[in-house]
Formats: structure tokens, sequence, C-alpha cells
């Protein structure tokens, strides 16, 4: 290579630069629906509160919930809830992980252990995880383990079908071309080819899956919880803090959000094998 080709190629930290302001203007682009969404939802807020003139304890103005908001952030008693429901549904969302995966991957894989175990599944799938919230509190009290069992039971399911789905949709004969290249023994088979070829599919269902724990513990904290963003909205229900009560919705909605984003980035990378 010449020197002047040479100079007129970028370096890698050429490269580097270009590459982070691509991707900052790419998470730009994709936060402005957000940023469009939030504005419409102030907008019409602010609107039914100069029209109808609700009493601060139903509906306060946006600005109010605002400064609530900050409040909250800055004693670092929203961050204290934030944590505590965060760890219950990460925690049961992992433990439904460790279960559901390992099954979905051998119920895709063994049609007479799935005729044995999805009558089980579909028997219990259909059963809120909020119909379990009676039972998890005469069980286990209203500790964390409680919370945690009614976050896992609405987790489990979603992951566990998505898993099955997925071993189900891989081509045969991507499974027949790992056997002739080597891959003999059924560890092999399952670590080299049925897992990298289902996973896209596994992380749409760890992605519904932490969706569905995270309405399922706030449900939770609403009856049975003296800590987490369930919580506060109960609390701030009990002592007419509406603002409180849209504090902790708004939490909830970002967060999630923000979790979803996050699996979506994931699943675009596993999904075009980067």
């Amino acid at each position: 290579m010449s020197d002047a080709a040479a100079a007129s190629s970028p370096t890698r930290e050429e490269r580097g630069t270009e590459g982070r302001r691509r991707g900052l203007l790419a998470a730009w682009r994709g936060g402005l629906p957000l940023l469009y969404a939030l504005l419409g939802v102030f907008a019409v807020w602010q609107a039914v509160v100069l029209v109808f003139e609700p009493h601060v304890s139903l509906l306060p103005p946006p600005l109010l919930a605002v400064q609530t908001f900050f409040t909250l952030l800055v004693s670092g008693e929203l961050l204290q809830h934030i944590g505590i429901s965060l760890f219950r549904v990460v925690a049961a969302w992992c433990i439904a992980g460790l279960i559901a995966i390992p099954m979905g991957l051998a119920m895709g894989r063994s049609r007479r252990l799935e005729r044995i175990v999805d009558p089980v599944v579909e028997l219990f799938r259909p059963i809120s995880p909020l119909a379990w919230i009676p039972l998890a509190i005469l069980w286990f009290g209203i500790n964390e383990t409680g919370k945690i069992f009614v976050v896992f039971i609405g987790a489990v399911f979603p992951m566990l079908i998505a898993t099955i789905a997925g071993v189900k949709q891989i081509d045969p004969v991507l499974v027949h071309a790992g056997q002739v290249l080597g891959c003999k023994d059924s560890s092999s088979l399952f670590r080299k080819i049925i897992l990298p070829a289902s996973l896209p599919a596994i992380i749409v269902g760890m992605r519904i899956a932490f969706g569905t724990g995270w309405a399922s513990i706030i449900a939770a904290e609403l009856v049975a919880a003296r800590s987490g963003l369930g919580y506060l909205i109960a609390n701030g229900m009990e002592v007419l803090r509406a603002d409180q009560v849209l504090v902790g919705m708004m939490t909830i909605g970002l967060l999630g959000v923000a979790f979803d984003m996050g699996f979506r980035a994931l699943h675009r990378r596993f999904a075009h094998g980067d």
C-alpha cells in the first residue's frame, strides 16, 4: 500500500469514533418516538387538568408529578424502591431461566418428554400470576420468597414456550450437517447446533418473561409488601397522593421501555450472528 493510500484510509481510532457516532445517532433516532409519546401524554394530561380542574388528590398537574419524581429521586427513596423491585424480578427471572430453558431444549428435542410434560404446562399456564398471590401469602407469608414465587410463575411459562418453539424451528438439515461434521454425541450437538440456532427465540422468550414478571411483581407488591414500586403506588393511594401514584406508574413504564430496548438490541445481535 502506498503512503498516499495509507494516509487516506481511516485509522482504528477514527473508525471507532465513527462507530460510536453512528451508535449515538441510531440511539437518538430510536429514542425520538418515546420522546414524542411522552410529550403527547404530558400535553393531554395538562389539557385534562386545565379543562376539568380535578382536585390535586385525584389528578395533579404534570409539573407537580415531575417535582415529586425528582424529590423522591434525590432523597433516594425512589431508587430504593426500584432496587428492591428489580432484585425480586431478576431473582425470579433467573430461577425461571434455569428451569425453563433446559426443559424447553429437552422438550423441543424429545416428543416423548413433550407429551408427558405439555399437559401439565397447559393446565397451569392459563392461570394468571395474580391468582397465585393469595396462595403465595399463605405459603410464604409477605416476605421475599412469596413475591419471587409470584414473579417466577409469570416468567417461567413464556420462556419455556419460546424455547420449545425455537428448538422446533431449527432446520433438520442444519442438525444433520452438525452430525456429519463431528457432533456425534447429544451434548456436543446441543452445544454447537441446537443452542446457538434456538438462541434468538430464547432471547424473545426471556424478553417476554421479563415483561410479565415485571407486571407480576407490581401486582404482588400492591397486595403484600412494605417496599418496592408497587408499595409506593399503594401507599400513595392510601394517603391520597395521586402524584406519588403517578410517579410510581411513570417509573414502571420508563424502566419497562429501557429493559425492552436492551432485549431488542440483544436479539438483533444474536439474530444477525454478530
